[in-house]
């Protein structure tokens, strides 16, 4: 059982703990994003666009090359996610798309040798993807995936 009589993260008076009083809201930020970079990889504030300075992230989420080729944008609906990937019929010949559950790769994208990957914001489904390419954008269309597993917790008295 949880020692739910210690008060954590405060003291037996009531008070916060000077530990959390000293604290410097930039280190925990730094440690936040640290952590964040490690688990979904560097380019996450791509797959996260609202998060900390919207205004700066937006301008990353859709990073613009020259001819605005390499520039992708991601949307769900409640039934589907959508990705645009801008890019050029000659590039197209190279490119390679695979999915998991949870994430897109783009293969010799944005340049031949390299990967794009995507956090998807939720499941999809293995099957039923499909990919179209029409004036310079290649849409690829996901079918979301339920998860209607509902488990019943039951709850004891002590």
């Amino acid at each position: 059982m949880f020692p739910w009589k210690k008060n954590f993260p405060f003291n037996q008076s009531g008070q916060m703990s000077d530990h959390f009083k000293n604290m410097n809201p930039k280190n925990v930020e730094d440690y936040i994003q640290n952590v964040m970079g490690n688990v979904f990889g560097e380019g996450f504030p791509q797959q996260f666009p609202f998060q900390g300075n919207m205004a700066g992230n937006m301008a990353d989420h859709t990073k613009h090359t020259p001819a605005n080729q390499g520039s992708t944008e991601l949307f769900e609906t409640n039934d589907h996610i959508f990705v645009k990937v801008q890019t050029s019929e000659e590039q197209l010949e190279n490119l390679r798309i695979q999915h998991s559950s949870n994430q897109l790769f783009i293969l010799n994208f944005p340049s031949m040798g390299e990967q794009k990957k995507l956090v998807l914001p939720s499941l999809v489904k293995r099957k039923g993807t499909k990919a179209s390419y029409r004036n310079g954008i290649l849409e690829i269309k996901f079918h979301k995936n339920e998860d209607l597993q509902i488990s019943e917790i039951e709850i004891t008295q002590n």
